[in-house]
């Protein structure tokens, strides 16, 4: 009996072994024993086990060890835990500075040096591997972005957004130069006497514009929908027609349409026309701005709960408020955190009378109170809206804005962190603001083949964290290593060298 048993045990064992999976690599990365942290559907089951990549893809996660051999590396993970890279949806890389002016990158040209080789190392050192470009990039900065050695994912929206003429962003720009600079603008009768006549109508409505914007290799068609604001006032604006053909074009395109809106004007538009994502929050609440902080009108509900409904992408965007409102913050560009990811040069810049040019700019008719005030309530109000959207199963997607303006309070990476935690203290719950910055922003972007969640066959871009994402939003700052396209990275490599 003794003897049966013993074979009957040594079978089991081979048995084991045999169905033990094998793994030959070649170039090769094993993460063991680690809280592996994922989802596709927005619930999470955490679970002790193994990641095993090959090259730039993942090829192997389970509970089980495999059986692996060949050339790899090995990473004991005991204790700690892995996410996907995050995906910072609404971004800007331009061949700029925050908060400088094309004649201040002149002067300071190594200034411009520096930050521009450590930008994409600080968007990794916050853990975002992947970044989506929401302005117009030229084919040049995108090279140049993609030649740095250590960058996340770049995708973008092509050389320019489809902007109604003479509207926003085109009216940043002298007249002489606006048309080239956004050459995918939208033709309107209305504006037709402030339209060069160089330009052929045909070749700038929806349909044209969008087959350019697709053919430049972009994932998305970014549109606005800005009235204007300060001493920029009525603007031109998209009318339905135009906003309805730019949806049923992008669609056709295999494109999503994001469109810059962060008013209840713009919101209400845009919610009934039902396009696939905000990529700003709602902080200006037009007739509502006196309404008490604390209270959400019937009105902004009722929009909300149609946003819901139609599972069209919110995209907060808190930190640009936040940004602003940090030029007046005295104790801003002292944090310990930007000397890790911001040029001790440029750092100190920012520090001097020049560089308040923006500052002064904005603020030059209010006290630094009345500007904490007005911040505080309309960011008060921002932080409402996502509450309730929140609460109510609303679609979130994350994205900083980064910079939002040419402000130095909008750093990369670090504005990224900054975003996570406000979403955070607007009462957006842990589990839901790693699902906004992973599988919420790859399946909004049709990206989710490839990222935004830890699964066999989608890209190795990964981060590996000391503390746990889904009870400590702390954790996004205790990130260890970082996986970009299978390649480990150790978080202190990225800081600043000095």
């Amino acid at each position: 009996m003794k003897k049966g048993l013993t074979i009957l045990l040594a079978l089991v064992l081979f048995s084991c072994q045999e169905n033990k999976e094998q793994l030959n690599l070649t170039q090769g990365l094993h993460i063991s024993n680690i809280t592996l942290i994922s989802t596709e559907d927005g619930n999470y089951t955490p679970y002790i086990g193994h990641l095993v990549v090959e090259k730039d893809k993942i090829v192997y996660i389970d509970k089980n060890e495999p059986s692996i051999s060949g050339t790899f590396e090995q990473i004991d993970g005991t204790g700690k835990f892995i996410i996907p890279g995050l995906i910072d949806s609404h971004v800007h890389v331009i061949p700029g500075v925050q908060g400088m002016l094309p004649h201040h990158m002149e002067k300071y040209p190594e200034l411009a040096k520096e930050f521009n080789n450590q930008m994409p190392r600080s968007y990794l050192y916050y853990g975002f591997t992947t970044l989506i470009n929401l302005g117009g990039i030229s084919e040049e900065r995108i090279a140049s972005f993609n030649m740095q050695p250590l960058k996340p994912d770049l995708y973008h929206i092509g050389y320019s957004g489809a902007a109604v003429a003479n509207g926003y962003p085109m009216n940043f720009t002298p007249k002489e130069y606006r048309f080239d600079s956004e050459p995918n603008f939208i033709y309107m009768e209305s504006e037709a006497e402030n339209i060069p006549d160089k330009y052929d109508p045909a070749n700038h409505t929806p349909k044209a514009v969008v087959k350019r914007i697709k053919n430049s290799g972009a994932i998305a068609v970014k549109s606005y929908y800005e009235p204007g604001f300060g001493r920029l006032s009525n603007l031109p604006v998209p009318t339905r027609g135009i906003m309805k053909e730019l949806l049923n074009e992008a669609h056709s395109n295999g494109l999503v349409l994001t469109v810059h809106a962060n008013s209840l004007e713009a919101h209400s538009f845009l919610t009934d026309i039902g396009v696939d994502i905000l990529s700003h929050g709602l902080w200006n609440w037009g007739k509502y701005k006196d309404v008490p902080k604390d209270s959400l009108p019937l009105e902004i509900k009722k929009m909300l709960d149609l946003q819901i409904q139609k599972r069209m992408g919110y995209t907060p965007t808190l930190t640009v408020i936040e940004g602003e409102e940090a030029l007046v913050d005295n104790e801003f560009l002292n944090q310990p955190a930007l000397k890790k990811i911001v040029p001790e040069n440029l750092l100190e810049w920012y520090k001097t009378e020049e560089a308040q040019w923006f500052a002064k700019e904005i603020f030059s008719e209010q006290t630094v109170e009345e500007t904490h005030t007005i911040y505080g309530n309309v960011q008060a109000q921002a932080m409402l809206v996502l509450k309730y959207l929140s609460d109510n199963n609303g679609l979130l997607l994350f994205g900083s804005d980064t910079p939002s303006a040419p402000t130095y309070g909008n750093q990369p990476g670090h504005n990224g962190y900054w975003e996570l935690k406000l979403m955070k203290e607007a009462g957006v719950p842990l589990h839901k603001i790693l699902s906004s910055a992973t599988i919420n922003n790859a399946k909004a972007f049709q990206l989710d083949s490839l990222l935004g969640s830890l699964a066999i066959g989608k890209k190795a871009n990964i981060i590996m964290m000391t503390k746990n994402p889904l009870k400590d939003i702390e954790a996004y700052d205790a990130i260890e290593k970082i996986v970009i396209g299978g390649q480990a990275i150790e978080r202190k490599d990225l800081e600043i060298k000095e």
